[in-house]
C-alpha cells in the first residue's frame, strides 16, 4: 500500500511541477544550464588568487571584486588538513566591517570572523569569536547604531572543542560589544535549553526574533522566541509563539501532522524577517506564518500559508525564508518570497505569494531552475537529480530597488532575477564560483548580502570557500507594481 502511495505522489508532484512550470514560469527564458567553471588538473581549489578565481568562476551580469578564504587559527584541525578556508552561512557588513558567522558542515569554522572589508581585493581578519563549546554558531544578526552584534549558538557534537567535564552545550543567543571590532566584548547570553537547538532570527534596536527549542517544546522543535536587551547584559523573555502540537503533551491539528506519503511533518520555527510591526516567519512544513508583534508580549498569528500537503517538505521541512517585498518602507508590504529548502529529489525551489488579503494568501508565480527541478523520468515515475544540492536558500533584495532578488541557490551558485512583475519572474544573471568540494561536490552557496554604502555583495559559501565579492552589473529593474497582485483572484 505505501509503494503505491508513493508512486501516485510521484505522479502528483511531477503534475504539480509541471503545470506550475507552464503556467507560472513559461516564457521566462531564464534557468537554463550553466556550463561548469573549469579546474584545471591538479589546482588545488582552496589555494586560488582573486585572479584565478575570476578565471575559474562562470558569471552573467556579476563582476568578482574580491575573495577571501579567511584561513587561519581558529581554523579545525581536519579543515587545515585539507587546506580549506572558513566555511561561512550568515554574512554582514557595515561601514567596511565584515561579519562571518562560520558553519558547521562540513566543519571548518566554529565562530564568527570580523574582517576588514575596506579593500575587498584585501580582506584581513581582524578577531574571532569562538563558539560555546559544543555548539555552532551559524546565525548573526548586527546593531549597527548600538555596536552590539547577536550571535546564535546551537548544540553542535561536530564542534572539536565540546564542554570541559561533561556538561551541557550551552545553547541560546550571545551579545557582543563590537565598538572596538579587534576586541570584541561578551555582555550577555540568554540560555534557551542545554543541549537545545536554536536557528534563524531576527533583531531590532531593542527586541530579537528567534527561533529556538525550550523546555515545553517537544525534542528537536523550535518555536518563536522574543527577546528584550535593552540592556545586554541582561537579555530577557519578552513572550513566544507557537504552533499548536509543537509543546509536549499538545496534539498536532490534522493540516500539520502528515505528508501524503504518511511521514511526518516538521512543524518547527526555522527563519524569521521583521517589517513594521510584523515577522514574516518561515515555519518549515507549516509554511509562512505572519505575526503581529505590535504588542511584544502578546504576539498575534495573523495569517498562515501552510502548502505542505499537497506538497511535501523532505527530511527537515519545506519553508526555509518568508522574506517581504518593501517597495515602500513605511506600508506593510503585498508581496512575500518563500524559498524552499527542500534537500531532496525534486529540490525545493521558490514562490511569490500575494498577501495584500491576509485572510487568504495566493502564490502567483515560482522561481526555479527548470534544469534541475524538471529532471523527471516518466519510466521509472521518479525525479531524477544529479546530487541533492540543488536547492534554493536565502533571498535578498537590492536596496536600488526590490524588484532587483539574489537568491543563493546553494550548488547553483547566485542568481539575480527580475521580479518587477511579481506574475513573471527573470532570471538575469548568475554567478558559479569555482568548484569547492565539500557537502556537496561544487559549491554551498547559503547566503548573499548587500552593503548599502557600496552596492557591494558579500557572497558565504560553506564549503570551505570563504566571502566572495561581487558588484552587480546588469539592469536595476522597476519596482514590483502592487495593485497588480489582486489580479491573483
Amino acid at each position: 500500500m505505501k509503494s503505491q502511495v508513493l508512486g501516485v505522489t510521484a505522479v502528483i508532484t511531477a503534475a504539480v511541477v509541471l503545470l506550475f512550470g507552464s503556467a507560472f514560469t513559461a516564457g521566462q527564458g531564464a534557468g537554463s544550464k550553466v556550463p561548469e567553471p573549469p579546474l584545471l588538473p591538479g589546482q588545488k581549489p582552496y589555494s586560488l588568487d582573486l585572479g584565478e578565481t575570476i578565471s575559474y568562476s562562470q558569471s552573467k551580469n556579476f563582476d568578482i571584486v574580491g575573495h577571501s578564504y579567511f584561513k587561519g587559527e581558529w581554523l579545525t584541525e581536519s579543515a587545515r588538513q585539507r587546506g580549506m578556508g572558513c566555511g561561512f552561512n550568515v554574512p554582514r557588513v557595515y561601514k567596511g566591517v565584515g561579519y562571518f558567522a562560520g558553519y558547521d558542515d562540513p566543519p571548518t569554522c566554529f565562530g564568527v570572523v570580523i574582517a576588514d572589508v575596506s579593500n575587498p581585493a584585501d580582506m584581513k581578519a581582524l578577531s574571532f569569536i569562538p563558539c560555546n563549546p559544543g555548539t555552532r554558531c551559524n546565525y548573526l544578526r548586527l546593531n549597527a547604531a548600538g555596536k552590539i552584534l547577536v550571535v546564535g549558538m546551537d548544540s553542535s557534537a561536530a564542534n572539536p572543542q565540546q564542554p570541559a567535564g561533561g556538561p551541557a552545550a550551552q545553547a541560546g543567543f550571545a551579545f557582543y560589544d563590537v565598538s572596538n571590532p579587534r576586541a570584541p566584548e561578551r555582555l550577555g547570553f540568554y540560555p534557551t535549553l542545554p543541549h537545545g537547538a536554536t536557528h534563524g532570527f531576527e533583531i531590532d534596536d531593542r527586541y530579537v526574533y528567534g527561533c529556538a527549542t525550550t523546555a515545553q517544546t517537544k525534542p528537536a522543535n523550535h518555536e518563536l522566541l522574543i527577546l528584550d536587551y535593552t540592556d545586554p547584559k541582561a537579555p530577557s523573555l519578552a513572550s513566544t509563539v507557537h504552533i499548536p502540537g509543537q509543546y509536549l503533551e499538545e496534539t498536532y491539528e490534522p493540516r500539520d501532522q502528515k505528508n501524503l506519503d504518511g511521514s511526518p511533518q516538521h512543524v518547527w520555527c526555522h527563519e524569521v524577517n521583521y517589517h513594521k510591526d510584523r515577522l514574516y516567519v518561515a515555519w518549515r512544513d507549516a509554511g509562512m506564518v505572519i505575526v503581529d508583534v505590535s504588542d511584544r508580549t502578546h504576539p498575534e498569528i495573523i495569517s498562515r500559508l501552510d502548502y505542505v500537503p499537497p506538497f511535501h517538505g523532505g527530511a527537515t521541512g519545506a519553508t526555509h525564508t518568508a522574506a517581504p517585498v518593501i517597495v515602500d518602507p513605511a506600508k506593510d508590504p503585498t508581496l512575500v518570497v518563500l524559498t524552499d529548502e527542500i534537500i531532496a529529489c525534486p529540490p525545493g525551489y521558490g514562490r511569490i505569494v500575494d498577501i495584500s488579503d491576509l485572510s487568504n494568501p495566493q502564490v502567483i508565480s515560482t522561481l526555479r531552475i527548470p534544469h534541475v527541478t524538471d529532471n523527471f523520468d516518466r519510466a521509472a515515475g521518479k525525479f531524477v537529480c544529479p546530487s541533492n544540492g540543488g536547492y534554493v536558500h536565502h533571498p535578498w533584495f537590492d536596496f536600488r530597488s526590490p524588484g532587483l532578488l539574489y537568491t543563493a541557490w546553494i550548488e547553483q551558485g547566485v542568481r539575480a532575477w527580475d521580479i518587477s512583475n511579481p506574475f513573471l519572474p527573470r532570471e538575469i544573471g548568475y554567478y558559479l564560483s569555482p568548484r569547492y568540494p565539500g557537502r556537496f561536490p561544487n559549491r554551498q552557496v547559503r547566503e548573499v548580502y548587500q552593503d548599502r554604502d557600496t552596492g557591494l555583495l558579500y557572497m558565504a559559501d560553506a564549503n570551505g570557500g570563504g566571502i566572495t565579492v561581487l558588484r552587480w552589473v546588469g539592469p536595476i529593474p522597476r519596482r514590483p507594481v502592487p495593485a497588480a497582485a489582486p489580479g491573483a483572484r
